[in-house]
């Protein structure tokens, strides 16, 4: 793709959010307020920047209305963790299974394992209105796995992190690897996915470490920050025998899944996110609109641009260091993703 190219994606995603045919009621009644005319007005990819921020609207309005008109599928309504507020809501119907795709993609250049349908795979994470069980179970079903899971409420957590109840939260920890451990005793699982905190739980866990080593085959970590040393210390000392992937995202941009690693890579893990879609780059936090050079940390803006959900642009709360993208500078590759500093209290806990 070629800044052309973007920009003229830019124009028809704007051309259909905002034309009265196919435009969601919510664009329709915001663009009386923006003072210009995105039919005529946006003409690149840099013009989203006249936008106003307007993710905070999406945790107020009624879910329907960022449904466009045009749009005749069935649509489902799914929940950030609220981990800044009150949760944010969006609305998708094909879009995150096509995500999804790609992400089974990746995973096969990862070398990573396929089940024949015997075999099962075990989510210790947010299902409930996080997309993210929901898109772990379709890859599951895509990879010839049966899908277990083992509910976690992230919300729950990291409101007792944020109320000083770490002993709380340690024994919600110990409930959670004594219900893995269930599964992983009595179901031939080869592929496990979870946050960081929760499989250094399992590693403490001498039982739950056994059993790791013996049967599982391929980790996918997501939801926490995982610092480079945590990654050699799992791939190379705990988990040796066994593959592992991570994701950067949200409910708002989908997965950047970790690429398979280059020679010269600075970074042990390099997350490469879905664009033209989800068209993520690294900022300066003092000024959003501007990008940080490669190798330089910055915080995470990203823009979504689809039929089904059409966001100018979000600041959102991870620092990252920029990677310059081998297809061009349309998006950013990241690495070294984490909480950004000074953005108010952040709260990882298990997720």
């Amino acid at each position: 793709m070629t800044p052309a190219d973007l920009d003229a994606h830019v124009r028809a995603i704007v051309r259909w959010h905002f034309s009265p045919e196919t435009g969601s009621p919510y664009w329709l009644r915001k663009a009386a307020e923006l003072g210009f005319d995105p039919l005529t007005e946006v003409r690149s990819f840099d013009d989203l920047a006249r936008f106003p921020a307007v993710a905070a609207d999406w945790r107020r309005i009624p879910a329907r209305d960022l449904i466009p008109r045009g749009c005749a599928e069935a649509f489902d309504v799914w929940e950030t963790g609220g981990t800044t507020g009150p949760p944010t809501r969006i609305v998708d119907a094909q879009e995150r299974t096509r995500g999804i795709r790609r992400v089974d993609r990746v995973l096969d250049e990862h070398g990573f394992p396929r089940g024949d349908g015997r075999e099962g795979w075990l989510h210790l994470g947010p299902t409930g209105p996080h997309l993210v069980g929901t898109n772990v179970a379709r890859l599951a079903r895509m990879r010839g796995f049966l899908y277990h899971t083992i509910d976690l409420d992230p919300r729950w957590v990291k409101r007792l992190y944020r109320e000083g109840r770490a002993d709380e939260a340690r024994r919600y920890t110990a409930h959670l690897v004594e219900q893995a451990l269930a599964v992983l005793e009595s179901q031939p699982v080869q592929v496990l996915s979870t946050t960081p905190p929760l499989l250094q739980a399992l590693c403490e866990q001498p039982e739950a470490y056994a059993w790791l080593t013996a049967r599982i085959r391929g980790i996918v970590w997501f939801g926490t920050s995982l610092p480079s040393e945590g990654l050699r210390l799992l791939e190379e000392e705990l988990l040796p025998g066994v593959r592992l992937v991570g994701w950067y995202g949200n409910t708002l941009m989908g997965i950047a899944c970790q690429r398979p690693r280059r020679e010269g890579d600075v970074y042990p893990c390099v997350f490469v996110p879905p664009g033209p879609e989800a068209v993520v780059r690294v900022v300066d936090p003092e000024d959003p609109m501007r990008r940080v050079a490669p190798g330089e940390a910055g915080q995470v803006r990203i823009s979504l641009l689809t039929r089904e959900l059409f966001l100018p642009w979000h600041l959102e709360r991870d620092r990252a260091v920029r990677v310059a993208w081998q297809g061009g500078a349309l998006w950013d590759e990241l690495a070294e993703v984490a909480p950004l500093d000074g953005g108010g209290v952040q709260v990882e806990g298990v997720y």
